[in-house]
């Protein structure tokens, strides 16, 4: 099973909203089984929640925002789950990208 947050999020599984992450998390956990989760595709949305388009923006800078990404990358179903950066700015904007979800991983 591979999670994108951007596709959930334009689903309208709303992961800004207070406990929205782990709520979806733990439906994720609870409608596929635990230790299904093999991938996360971590991209910020630049539109709002249930509008079902994938347009993606750099974390902590679209609609979804930094909050969310904290608590994807401390929720126990993403331990040791690898992630994939799929935002915009290429090389340097994937490096920020990924120095940003590591500092929210140990903040």
């Amino acid at each position: 099973m591979c999670l994108d947050t951007c596709h959930v999020f334009a689903a309208g599984h709303d992961l800004a909203e207070p406990h929205g992450t782990h709520r979806t998390l733990d439906l994720l956990v609870d409608t596929v089984g635990e230790g299904r989760l093999k991938l996360v595709h971590a991209n910020d949305s630049k539109d709002v929640a249930g509008a079902h388009k994938d347009r993606h923006a750099n974390i902590g800078a679209g609609h979804i925002g930094e909050d969310p990404f904290r608590a994807l990358m401390t929720h126990p179903a993403t331990a040791g789950v690898p992630l994939v950066i799929e935002t915009p700015g290429g090389k340097e904007g994937h490096a920020a990208d990924v120095e940003r979800l590591k500092k929210l991983r140990d903040d």
